[in-house]
């Protein structure tokens, strides 16, 4: 029970902007919807994670980006034959630094072998409006990562 308003109060603050959606964009918008994934190099072992997010559009400033994601995350094996897997879901910032480079933050809760808060900070770069990369050094409780995800928007 606790997992659950855990997740219902970090899902609620990220969606709080949405009632200031772009009145333009009246509601949400397809194209804001985005899937991605890639590795995450952990100390000693090598893993993965596969996510989808929506990105808000706010009338407030229309630079600073604001989206929701949730993912699966697989550590991979540790020497001692140990790996942590677990749903995710996060609340991601981004901040343009140029017309190409983002700069992310994000703040979310693991629920699965690595329960708890997770936090990470990154770059992102647009090849263009529909794929992006990114590189993160994301950390929870028991695994610190640095992760390589390619991302596309629908």
């Amino acid at each position: 029970m606790k997992k659950i308003v855990c997740l219902f109060a970090v899902m609620s603050m990220a969606m709080m902007p949405s009632f200031s959606v772009n009145a333009e964009g009246g509601g949400i918008n397809a194209n804001n919807f985005y899937l991605g994934g890639g590795l995450g190099f952990n100390s000693g072992a090598t893993g993965f994670q596969i996510f989808g997010g929506y990105d808000f559009d706010f009338v407030i400033n229309e630079d600073i980006s604001t989206a929701v994601e949730l993912g699966y995350m697989n550590s991979g094996d540790f020497d001692n034959n140990q790996d942590f897997k677990g749903v995710w879901v996060a609340a991601v910032e981004s901040v343009p630094l140029t017309s190409k480079v983002d700069m992310l933050v994000r703040l979310g809760i693991d629920f699965g072998d690595d329960d708890g808060i997770l936090f990470g900070a990154g770059l992102q770069y647009k090849f263009n409006t529909k794929a992006a990369f990114r590189v993160e050094h994301v950390v929870r409780d028991h695994i610190d990562s640095l992760q390589a995800n390619v991302l596309f928007k629908f």
